[in-house]
């Protein structure tokens, strides 16, 4: 089972989705059945937890529960996810903050080359036109073609690891549970 994990204006959301807003004079927490506002500690936890996206990556964090007993497969295992979570994050964190960076220079370009203002008369932000913007993107996926197959390759290699241990260690998790049991 998963627990997620969250801020408090996301539990107050999340709470008014699960039931009508009831408030009694003087309470302030709001219990949301399967959310908490921060995880417990590694070695008390019973589940793994997800936290909310992380602004930069839009990637939600998940803190791994640490097993008694865990074995040595066990902990490669979650140590692997872990470094693969850690990883994808600081991935998807380059690639965004480039992406808006870029995004932010081809608008301030395309205001300049239109000579135009960046908000309009009414208080909106102008944009360039859906079809400036579709080469935007056209040329920013092109010139980023080769970091994005690398990332793809080393993604696979590493799920596919992450899945032959998860094999072995729910093997040996039924071997062992078959010799407690003779």
């Amino acid at each position: 089972m998963i627990r997620t994990f969250c801020t408090a204006r996301n539990a107050c959301a999340a709470a008014r989705k699960h039931r009508p807003a009831v408030r009694r004079k003087g309470q302030t927490k709001i219990h949301v059945p399967g959310i908490a506002a921060q995880p417990p500690a590694q070695s008390q936890m019973t589940h793994d937890w997800i936290g909310p996206a992380d602004p930069s990556s839009n990637l939600r964090p998940i803190k791994f529960r640490v097993p008694s007993g865990e074995t040595a497969a066990e902990e490669r295992l979650r140590q692997l996810r872990d470094d693969t979570q850690e990883w994808n994050q600081a991935f998807w964190s380059n690639h965004n903050q480039q992406f808006n960076k870029e995004k932010a220079d081809f608008i301030r370009s395309w205001l300049e080359k239109e000579d135009c203002n960046s908000v309009r008369a009414d208080g909106s932000k102008r944009m360039p036109p859906a079809e400036d913007m579709s080469e935007f993107y056209r040329t920013f996926l092109t010139e980023h073609q080769h970091s994005q197959l690398q990332y793809q390759r080393e993604w696979y290699k590493r799920n596919l690891y992450i899945i032959y241990l998860s094999f072995r260690v729910k093997m040996s998790r039924l071997v062992s549970r078959g010799m407690m049991r003779r």
